[in-house]
């Protein structure tokens, strides 16, 4: 479970600023969008909606979280003189001084009931600093401190969990300037941090592709049922769906126009994947059953079954953290209303930029679920939320305030 992100000097991003999914008291409005938390009196939020006018930051905030996850699950296939963001410098472009200043990332957040900060900070071709705490009881206790001294020579300040210190410390000189040491630590098989980098890998995702479906449907059968069950109560008149699992074989590029050596690389590097063909049935007027390839299904059909992804109990986390943007792309405002509510019965957490104004309503949000991007004066983009404005549940229309430019983010148009 995510408590907060915090992003700082990061494409149009220039002081910190933080997404908090700490819900504030009192709990007793929209129940349902509130997960308990380990700590006792600390409740979480299941979503956080995003606002704001085109070229605002949205996509750039979801951007910061996907490649801290990244670095933290790619790094260690970067070369000795590769950028850890390409092709240009993500750094806040429109200040002398921050154009050459490191990039930093934040989070804290749950794993295992535990709490963990985590953070990085970085410039083109380096990590500048890498920390990594954890709450095992009531007070903060560090794990690893990694950072650039003024020789630019790197200093680890291991906590004493890390155990034992020889074999990290061997691990530290190991690791190169660009790749994460939490990361390097985990490869050398050392099993204290692999909960950590677990929950970046699978306890924080993307947005789904069909493939993700695809693949959890072969692997669990309920998964399909549940999957099904969430399409036709969004009033989507799909019966079934088969998913074809198939193996790649060395004949898969056959009749390709591909060199033979190229043709072997490929199947080398893809003879553990697996293709999936998707087909999705639906009854005449006889009510027999007629397959339909999913290419002729419509876009937001697709992009409900690539969300429906979200709305299901993961095996290994009680609750799973997604980002996704354009939540509400290819789909009808009432769909995006019924799936947000439908989503806040899950354990799952989400945090979605769209511009469907709809969801700004306390029937469907709480007002520190939703929060707002604009730009400033410095054209650097500033995140706050609904809450800042305390309105009123009983007496204000969210939306049409917002609309209307009461809470900013919004167009400014000039005559």
């Amino acid at each position: 479970m995510i408590i907060n992100f915090t992003v700082e000097n990061f494409l149009s991003f220039q002081e910190p600023q933080t997404l908090s999914l700490v819900a504030e008291p009192p709990y007793d409005n929209n129940k349902d969008n509130l997960l308990d938390s380990p700590i006792e009196g600390i409740k979480l939020l299941k979503a956080v909606i995003i606002y704001g006018a085109n070229a605002s930051g949205k996509s750039n905030f979801i951007t910061a979280l996907a490649h801290f996850r990244s670095l933290v699950l790619e790094s260690l296939k970067f070369t000795p003189d590769d950028n850890l963001w390409n092709p240009s410098s993500p750094q806040f472009a429109l200040n002398s001084e921050s154009r050459h200043s490191p990039s930093r990332y934040e989070i804290n957040f749950f794993c295992n009931n535990i709490r963990y900060n985590y953070s990085i900070s970085f410039y083109k071709d380096r990590i500048f600093n890498e920390r990594l705490s954890y709450f095992p009881k009531r007070y903060e206790k560090l794990i690893f401190d990694r950072f650039l001294d003024a020789q630019d020579q790197y200093i680890f300040i291991l906590g004493a969990d890390l155990k034992p210190v020889r074999i990290f410390n061997d691990i530290a000189r190991k690791t190169a300037k660009n790749v994460l040491f939490l990361s390097k630590a985990v490869q050398e098989n050392t099993h204290f941090l692999e909960p950590i980098y677990n929950w970046f890998a699978k306890g924080l995702s993307e947005e789904p592709e069909m493939i993700d479906l695809a693949r959890m449907c072969c692997n669990d059968s309920s998964y399909k049922k549940n999957i099904l069950d969430f399409i036709r109560s969004q009033d989507i008149n799909i019966v079934d769906l088969s998913i074809d699992e198939k193996k790649i074989e060395s004949d898969f590029f056959d009749g390709d126009n591909i060199p033979e050596e190229i043709k072997k690389k490929l199947f080398d590097d893809l003879k553990d994947q697996f293709t999936y063909k998707i087909s999705t049935y639906h009854k005449d007027n006889n009510d027999d059953l007629i397959e339909f390839p999913l290419k002729l299904e419509s876009r937001g059909t697709l992009k409900l079954l690539e969300l429906s992804s979200i709305m299901m109990k993961d095996s290994i986390y009680e609750s799973k953290a997604f980002y996704i943007d354009e939540l509400g792309s290819d789909l009808h405002p009432l769909l995006v209303k019924n799936f947000i509510s439908s989503f806040q019965k899950t354990t799952n957490q989400l945090i979605a930029a769209t511009h469907d104004t709809h969801l700004i309503d306390s029937k469907y949000l709480r007002k520190d679920q939703i929060y707002f991007i604009e730009k400033n004066s410095e054209q650097a983009s500033v995140l706050y939320s609904l809450s800042d404005f305390r309105p009123r549940n009983d007496r204000e229309n969210w939306e049409l305030r917002y609309l209307s430019g009461r809470y900013g983010a919004t167009p400014f148009f000039k005559d």
